[in-house]
């Protein structure tokens, strides 16, 4: 059974590197067909990463109102205003500056993101992969902020100690070692990252009973939603990608094991607990993995119930499934 990496679209190499040493393969979503950001596409090469786009079709529409709106974006300077105005244009629509060219392109921007249809499901959908695709933008743009400064204050640090003598105690600095605890993604409009994700999600869903995130603000408001969930599994490390003679053999095998059961069978609250196999320490990453229970609900059954609770119309797509329980992880540095 294969994660599903939610609610970006956007996955960073920390987070890629975690997932395929843990479980070998997951699942991302995509709001279009369009190429990769850079760094993903090898996680696919490598048949670590499987790509669903559930909506193949508008491609150019939506290419289209994001080139026009990077244009808007390029004649102003105010960098905050227009992320939350991207990210927030499904929701309060784009701002007017008067009889301008700036005017003309927000005209424009909004005349592109409009369905041909009336259909309000529709245009949620359009407005949901528009939503994302910004979003992608912003997580991208972040975490190379964040590998460039992690790099930084690593040769500062290795600097520090050949001027103290302590020589040989930390790795080279480069932009794939320098992963840093950051700031939380998932902070900024979470709500809307999980609605619109989730709105992506039901027009495809995957047959999956596992579902993770980098992000406690997501999986923090998604607790909030639910009015019974258990954490079932605590990992303090992870195996590290060179994590492949017998010993991680089996500790993955006693892990998928386990993770059938808790998402397949009945679950009572207070039930079993998760002890780790040994691993050697040179197999293991520092990386953790907290897994939270929500019992009697299949994904589609859990998401479904997350949008009526915040009031949002969501397509309900009708699918036979395994799955009994679901499991939301979290996987932090």
């Amino acid at each position: 059974m294969k994660p599903v990496y939610f609610p970006f679209t956007y996955v960073p190499h920390w987070v890629a590197e975690a997932l395929t040493a843990c479980f070998q393969q997951f699942i991302v979503y995509q709001p279009s067909g369009q190429q990769l950001p850079d760094g993903m596409q090898p996680w696919v090469d490598k048949n670590a990463m499987e790509v669903r786009v559930p909506v193949q079709t508008g491609g150019e529409k939506l290419a289209k109102v994001i080139k026009d709106f990077q244009s808007f974006a390029r004649l102003h300077d105010d960098r905050k205003s227009l992320k939350t105005a991207a990210l927030l244009a499904r929701e309060v629509g784009l701002p007017s500056f008067g009889e301008s060219a700036s005017s003309q392109i927000v005209s424009d921007v909004k005349k592109s993101g409009r369905p041909e249809s009336s259909d309000s499901k529709l245009d949620s959908s359009f407005s949901a992969r528009i939503f994302l695709e910004f979003a992608q933008q912003f997580d991208r743009q972040t975490d190379e902020l964040n590998q460039g400064l992690g790099a930084s204050d690593q040769r500062s640090q290795e600097m520090l100690n050949k001027l103290s003598g302590e020589i040989g105690k930390t790795i080279p600095a480069t932009p794939l070692t320098a992963d840093n605890a950051v700031d939380d993604p998932g902070e900024y409009l979470t709500a809307g990252r999980l609605q619109a994700w989730m709105r992506l999600f039901m027009k495809e869903p995957a047959e999956s009973g596992l579902f993770v995130t980098s992000s406690r603000a997501v999986l923090n408001l998604l607790i909030e939603n639910l009015t019974t969930a258990e954490k079932v599994i605590h990992l303090e490390t992870m195996p590290a990608m060179a994590a492949k003679g017998a010993d991680a053999a089996t500790w993955r095998d006693s892990f998928f094991k386990k993770i059938n059961q808790l998402v397949k069978k009945k679950w009572s609250l207070g039930g079993q607990t998760f002890d780790e196999a040994p691993l050697p320490k040179d197999q293991r990453l520092n990386d953790t993995l907290a897994l939270y229970l929500v019992p009697g609900q299949s994904p589609v059954e859990l998401f479904s119930r997350v949008f009526e609770d915040q009031n949002a119309d969501t397509p309900k797509p009708k699918q036979e499934t395994e799955f009994t329980n679901t499991l939301i992880g979290l996987i932090s540095q």
